[in-house]
């Protein structure tokens, strides 16, 4: 696709060896394509005196010997950081702390991007582990030389992906405060200047999630189209893709459907979903659920029968639910009313046993909304009571709470309408990320 050219910039820091090792990697992979516009630019780079195909073709082999040899350091000093992140594993966590600030050993900048990606890994299951993560990334970012960092710009730029990680934890948590501190850190930093590109971009496209979370939709946009024009710059398709995907879940969270399926088709003509799986998987369940809701449920459905085998290969707890919770949502817009209920029952279910009360709340509510399509008062008036008598006891928000007991006491007059139902779950899907916001009952 003539998309996928890198620029005129990317080629030249290319052909001097001076891009990222990913983007090296990415730009090589392309050249070995045999284009021949790329071979063109690249060649009027080239010093006068020297032959046209004996220079490039020279610069080409200086290109991956240096990207090979600097692979194989990075291969070796990766390996001795796994071993580090193995053993600081075995200490308590105050004494990982006091090993990663004290101790020469653990002065690493390769371990604290392990405790990075294991901190990004840890948020998709384990919220709380991937802020000790980040915590810990942290502090171990704050210790680092310029020199162990390559440089003033490694070092800002290492320090600032930290804060943007821990910073997104928390948001993942929903400590939206300290999460917001985390992110003062990180402007402060990109304030400074200096950082690389690509690294101003990822913590960008992490501040932008709170933003979204905290329904500062505006901002969150600014801030997203600023990291799509860096990966433009860049050439990096698939993080544009990726960025995309993000600016997607704005307009979605807006209520702008048409705005967020147009980018969310943009983002899958561009995300490799053998890169990321995990996010291509991601945008085709936030397509499918915007079909299903802008009515288009037989599309919705269509497209979630060919996706269906990528959340069995994820194979993990989680996605799997979100499948069996999306299956609900489409076969409630195609009018299969019965098949809705069994899934709404299973996925509430298994929200409850896994203490995610606040997804068991949301489900409950969509199954309580299939249940009133069906005119079935008496039962949505016992599974309210049931849901109220649950969420009584744990520790769910309190305005969240507010807006539970409302419909509870709708349905135990009988006026728990399916309107109502939805009023009450778009208002729990708003207080999750803002706790600011109180409940006024409907009129």
């Amino acid at each position: 696709m003539p998309s996928d050219h890198p620029t005129r910039e990317v080629l030249e820091r290319f052909r001097l060896g001076r891009l990222p090792a990913a983007a090296m990697r990415s730009v090589s992979r392309h050249l070995l394509t045999g284009c021949a516009e790329c071979r063109r630019i690249a060649k009027a780079g080239r010093q006068p005196a020297e032959p046209a195909e004996t220079s490039y073709d020279a610069a080409i082999d200086r290109v991956f010997a240096r990207v090979a040899d600097r692979e194989t350091a990075v291969a070796r000093e990766r390996d001795l950081a796994r071993e580090l992140y193995q053993e600081l594993l075995q200490h308590p966590e105050a004494r990982r702390r006091l090993l990663v600030s004290n101790s020469a050993r653990f002065r690493s900048r390769m371990l604290c991007e392990v405790l990075l990606a294991e901190s990004h890994q840890a948020g998709f299951e384990e919220p709380a582990r991937a802020v000790e993560l980040a915590r810990l990334a942290v502090a171990a970012a704050g210790v680092l030389t310029e020199e162990a960092c390559g440089g003033a710009e490694g070092q800002r730029s290492l320090a600032a992906r930290a804060w943007a990680q821990l910073g997104n934890a928390l948001r993942v948590t929903g400590d939206h405060p300290e999460a917001e501190r985390a992110f003062a850190a990180v402007d402060a930093l990109v304030a400074q200047g200096g950082l690389a590109l690509l690294d101003t971009a990822r913590v960008l496209d992490l501040k932008a999630s709170l933003c979204r979370d905290q329904r500062r939709f505006a901002e969150a946009s600014r801030l997203l189209d600023r990291v799509v024009a860096i990966y433009q710059q860049l050439g990096q398709w698939h993080l544009l893709g990726r960025a995309l995907k993000q600016k997607s879940m704005v307009c979605g969270e807006a209520g702008d459907l048409e705005g967020e399926m147009a980018l969310l088709r943009r983002a899958l003509d561009l995300l490799d979903p053998d890169e990321e799986p995990r996010t291509f998987l991601a945008a085709r369940h936030n397509l499918i659920a915007a079909l299903n809701q802008s009515g288009r449920s037989r599309e919705a459905f269509a497209l979630l029968f060919h996706t269906r085998p990528l959340y069995l290969q994820q194979g993990d707890r989680m996605n799997l639910l979100r499948l069996r919770w999306l299956e609900g949502m489409v076969a409630g817009g195609l009018g299969r009313l019965e098949q809705a209920e069994i899934a709404y029952r299973e996925v509430r279910d298994a929200f409850l046993e896994l203490g995610l009360d606040y997804d068991a709340a949301l489900a409950s509510l969509d199954l309580a909304g299939v249940l009133a399509r069906q005119g079935r008062s008496a039962d949505v008036r016992r599974l309210a009571a049931e849901t109220l008598a649950v969420f009584a006891v744990r520790d769910i928000h309190r305005e969240a709470f507010a807006a539970l007991a409302f419909f509870s006491q709708a349905a135990q007059r009988e006026v728990a309408q399916v309107s109502l139902v939805q009023e009450v779950v778009d208002f729990l899907k708003r207080v999750r990320n803002n706790p600011d916001l109180r409940f006024r009952p409907p009129a």
